[in-house]
């Protein structure tokens, strides 16, 4: 994967350049004479959908998506200690383990004057592989789906405290928040902070694939038809305009189709309020509530309208889709419900 990923982000880059290239320079001509006004209305908007993907490529390639050493993930672990989820003993650990200074970095959290508390700090910092000694006396070990929604657990791996909704991603090394999956493309896990990025990096593709076929559609029926016309519609077919119409159309169909499908997929997670891995993890709960008569219920889903506000903010839809480097609007869980999250049948 660290050879893989940087291919994968040059073929990125190499692909949009040349694409962008044949664009202005071959395959919009074909409809508006260069430089007049419907010209520059093509290349507004072909520069439009460049940006848009770019940029929303690029922040989700560089964006942590809040690993376990993250900021957004230690104020979490300090929240928790604060609110008694977590004892201080656990931030303390959380913060030996991860070279961080409570004091300095401002945290509210005083350290326990208790035995336990000296026992804690006294002594050399345990390994990372090692169980750090505070966990195990609240935080346990065992798989997410034995767990309350918002229970805090431990994972082994990165030897500290588990926020809910929280995975290892076996290929960073790294425990997430809000785990999707780990993108090759994007040389990256897709997490809590850098979703948004990921979903519109989908969305924005799947709309230049979409303008790439109304592009090279009819072009490419012609060229690939058993006539091999030599002109069309009074213009010289040429090599370049061959290569550009054949190659765009196939790579705009191909993609188009994968990354439209994928899309689709997200919005769904988006609107239900799961990650991909919850969504599997989901119906396991939903198949063992129904053994007991019970209906299972997404403990996170606030309805379509709250779920997409967790990920997009309270923003108009069509400005949350605009380039943005906000963070993510709320925590990685919405709060607890009134009701109970599964019911009777």
């Amino acid at each position: 994967m660290l050879i893989l990923g940087p291919c994968l982000i040059v073929t990125v880059i190499a692909l949009v350049s040349c694409e962008t290239y044949w664009a202005l320079n071959v395959l919009v001509p074909r409809f508006a004479e260069r430089w007049s006004a419907r010209w520059w209305a093509h290349a507004l908007w072909i520069a439009f959908l460049c940006f848009n993907g770019l940029f929303n490529y690029f922040s989700c390639v560089l964006t942590n998506p809040g690993t376990h050493d993250s900021t957004v993930y230690r104020d979490l672990v300090r929240a928790a200690s604060v609110d008694g989820t977590l004892s201080a003993g656990d931030w303390l650990d959380y913060a030996r383990t991860h070279d961080v200074d409570g004091a300095s970095t401002g945290a509210d959290v005083e350290a326990p004057t208790s035995a336990e508390s000296k026992r804690l700090t006294s002594g050399a910092r345990p390994p990372r592989s090692a169980p750090a000694p505070g966990f195990h006396t609240r935080l346990s070990a065992s798989s997410w789906l034995e767990r309350g929604p918002y229970e805090w657990g431990y994972c082994k791996r990165s030897a500290g405290p588990k926020a809910p909704r929280s995975h290892y991603d076996h290929v960073t090394r790294k425990l997430v928040l809000n785990m999707d999956h780990y993108c090759p493309w994007m040389f990256n896990c897709v997490g809590f902070a850098n979703y948004r990025y990921f979903v519109l990096f989908l969305f924005y593709v799947s709309c230049a694939c979409a303008y790439g076929i109304c592009l090279t559609f009819a072009d490419f029926v012609l060229i690939a038809g058993p006539r091999n016309p030599r002109m069309i519609r009074g213009v010289r077919v040429t090599n370049q305009m061959r290569t550009a119409v054949m190659f765009t159309f196939v790579l705009a169909v191909s993609v188009g189709l994968a990354v439209a499908i994928l899309f689709g997929w997200h919005c769904y997670l988006v609107l239900t309020a799961q990650t991909t891995i919850e969504f599997y993890g989901n119906h396991t709960l939903r198949l063992r509530a129904r053994v007991r008569g019970e209906r299972f219920r997404n403990p996170y889903d606030r309805g379509y309208a709250n779920n997409f506000r967790q990920v997009f903010g309270a923003a108009h839809p069509l400005i949350a889709v605009l380039p943005s480097s906000r963070k993510p609007p709320g925590a990685p869980w919405p709060a607890p419900r009134a009701r109970a999250t599964v019911d009777v049948v």
